[in-house]
C-alpha cells in the first residue's frame, strides 16, 4: 500500500522538467529515472513508467499491482473529473480520449485485479465535491457507470456474446462491468452447450412473468401442491440453495435442471383456476419460480421470439 501511496504521489512529478516538456513522449519513463535516482524502490520506479499503460488497445498493462492501482486511479480520476464538468464524450468527439481510458481502466480489471469500479468512482466523485466542484453527483455517477457498461458491452459482442445475453444479465440491475463480463460470459457458454434447454426455460420464465402477480408474494402452503406442484417446488429450492452462494454456473447448472419440472407444471396444471386459493397458491409457487434466477438473468430477454 505504502509503494502504491508514493507511486501516485509521484507519477506526475516529471511533468514539470525540461526533459518531459521538450520531449513529451517520455513521460512516466523520465518519472522512474528520477525516482530511481532519488532512492525510490524498484516497484515504484516501474509503476511511474508503467502508469500511462495501457495506451491504446492492445497495449500492455503495468507489470504488477502497484502500477496497475495507479494506473486504474489515474484514468478513473481523468474520467469522473471530465464527467463532472460536462466534458464526457458524444457521438464521434472525443477530445480527451476517455473512451480509450475506459478501455484501459477495463483491461486491467480483466487481470483480476480486486477493485469494485462502482465503490472507486464514488471515491473520485467524493474527492472532486470536496474540492468545491458543483455537479449532480447522482446523475454524473449514472452517465460514468453507463460509459463503462457500455464499452463493455461492445466488448462482450466483439468477443461474440449475444446482445439478448448481455440485456438478461444488465436487466438485474448489473452495475460492475467485471460482473457483467462473467455472468454473461457463463451465461453464453451455458446456452451454446444447452441451446434447447435455455431457450425453453426463457421461454417457460416468460410465461411465468406474464402470469405472476407480485403482489401475492412467494408463500404458498406445500400442502395443498399437487405432485407436479411439489416436484417445482423442490426443483426451485434446490436451485435457491446454489444461488445463495452465488457461484454463477452451478447457479445456471441448477436453473438447467429446473426445466423438466416447470414443462411438466405448465403441461398439466391450470394456473388460472376457478377457486380463488387453488390459483392464488399457484401463482405464489410461480412467483417463487421467477423470484429464483431474478438476481442471476433476466431469462424473459432471451425467450423465442
Amino acid at each position: 500500500m505504502h509503494d502504491i501511496a508514493r507511486a501516485a504521489y509521484l507519477a506526475k512529478a516529471d511533468l514539470v522538467t525540461a526533459a518531459v516538456i521538450e520531449f513529451t513522449s517520455v513521460q512516466g519513463v523520465m518519472g522512474s529515472y528520477y525516482a530511481t535516482a532519488a532512492g525510490e524502490p524498484e516497484r515504484v520506479a516501474r509503476a511511474i513508467a508503467e502508469h500511462y499503460r495501457p495506451r491504446f488497445s492492445g497495449d500492455a498493462i503495468p507489470t504488477d499491482v502497484v502500477g496497475q492501482v495507479v494506473a486504474l486511479a489515474d484514468k478513473l480520476d481523468t474520467i469522473c473529473g471530465l464527467f463532472a464538468v460536462g466534458a464526457s464524450p458524444t457521438g464521434s468527439s472525443d477530445p480527451f480520449a476517455l473512451r480509450r481510458a475506459a478501455l484501459g481502466v477495463l483491461a486491467i480489471l480483466e487481470t483480476g485485479l480486486p477493485i469494485d469500479l462502482v465503490e472507486a468512482i464514488d471515491a473520485a466523485l467524493i474527492i472532486y465535491r470536496e474540492a468545491g466542484l458543483q455537479f449532480d453527483n447522482a446523475a454524473v455517477r449514472r452517465e460514468i457507470i453507463d460509459f463503462f457498461i457500455t464499452r463493455e458491452k461492445v466488448a462482450l459482442r466483439d468477443a461474440g456474446v449475444k446482445a439478448d445475453t448481455i440485456d438478461a444479465v444488465l436487466a438485474c440491475g448489473i452495475e460492475e462491468p467485471m460482473v457483467l463480463a462473467a455472468r454473461a460470459r457463463a451465461l453464453e457458454a451455458a446456452r451454446t452447450e444447452q441451446p434447447e434447454v435455455f431457450a425453453d426455460l426463457a421461454t417457460a420464465f416468460a410465461r411465468a412473468n406474464n402470469l405472476r402477480d407480485v403482489k401475492l408474494g412467494t408463500g404458498y402452503k406445500k400442502a395443498e401442491l399437487s405432485e407436479v406442484e411439489c416436484a417445482l417446488s423442490e426443483a426451485v429450492v434446490a436451485a435457491e440453495a446454489a444461488l445463495r452462494e452465488d457461484r454463477f454456473a452451478d447457479a445456471l447448472a441448477a436453473l438447467a435442471a429446473l426445466r423438466a419440472p416447470v414443462d411438466r407444471f405448465f403441461e398439466t396444471t391450470m394456473v388460472m383456476d376457478d377457486d380463488p386459493e387453488v390459483r392464488a397458491n399457484r401463482l405464489k409457487l410461480l412467483n417463487r419460480f421467477a423470484n429464483a434466477f431474478a438476481h442471476v438473468a433476466d431469462f424473459g430477454q432471451m425467450a423465442k421470439k
